[in-house]
């Protein structure tokens, strides 16, 4: 295999999962490194999704409804779940667990980001008031800036889906700073070590209204955890090294560079 120039494109090579549909923060783009155009869907970790040092207080009053305002004036410390409205990212489970640390830490609050049918968006709006969830705000879908800010403001990332089928919101939290606690199956157990947080153990009756609650349970007991060691401070610069060494645009070039040369036998 010879290596083509500048003047002819090579179409990135994306790692498994990487092109996952649905993911929000990849863009089709020309890269240029040592005289070769490569052409891919980068992502903009290290541009949009980085610490932005945004606090909870004022910056969060951005982005929920009227009626929410109030819920965030006690929050000085916010935990987040990000994703699509379907039974397998299990919100259901998520805010099973803001029951719980939302009642140990009355400074904590969850943010909810994201959106689905209309009977689902019901059902969960029903299920936060049902369990009495006086800081849980529901925010809708937002953009990258946005999520960049809540992740930056954030103690920990909650996303525990059932087998992710990689799992970038994991990459793009991290990225901001951010630990997460996932779920041990799919994607992100390639990648999620203790040093960026932790992925419970499955929960098999989890399709179950009580095999939920104890998903809910294993995801606060991780929250409470994170809250208590401060992970934030502690594992937060980590995070922010693991995803630029791993992750970024220079890291996925360089490893494409790497593979292309492997195959031309230079």
């Amino acid at each position: 295999m010879r290596l083509r120039r500048r003047s002819q494109r090579i179409p990135g090579r994306i790692p498994s999962g990487f092109n996952t549909p649905g993911t929000s923060s990849w863009g089709l783009r020309e890269f240029h490194v040592h005289g070769m155009a490569i052409a891919g869907p980068w992502t903009t970790l290290g541009s949009t999704f980085c610490p932005k040092g945004t606090p909870v207080a004022g910056d969060l009053s951005k982005h929920p409804a009227e009626e929410d305002q109030p819920k965030v004036a006690s929050m000085k410390r916010l935990v987040t779940f990000v994703g699509k409205f379907a039974d397998w990212k299990r919100l259901d489970a998520v805010l099973y667990a803001a029951k719980e640390y939302e009642a140990k830490f009355p400074d904590v609050g969850t943010a909810i980001v994201g959106t689905g049918p209309p009977d689902a968006v019901e059902k969960y709006h029903t299920m936060a008031k049902t369990l009495g969830l006086e800081r849980t705000v529901f925010l809708g879908p937002k953009g990258q800036d946005v999520l960049a800010e809540l992740f930056s403001m954030s103690e920990v990332g909650m996303f525990p889906s059932y087998k992710e089928p990689f799992g970038m919101v994991f990459i793009e939290c991290m990225a901001c700073g951010c630990p997460t606690i996932g779920a041990n199956s799919g994607g992100p157990t390639e990648f999620v070590k203790p040093e960026q947080g932790v992925l419970i153990e499955e929960e098999p009756e989890w399709h179950s209204d009580e095999g939920m609650q104890r998903l809910g349970g294993k995801v606060a007991a991780q929250v409470i955890k994170a809250l208590e060691e401060d992970w934030k401070k502690t594992k937060g610069a980590g995070c922010v090294d693991f995803v630029t060494k791993n992750f970024s645009t220079v890291a996925q070039v360089e490893g494409m560079l790497a593979n292309m040369k492997e195959w031309s036998g230079a």
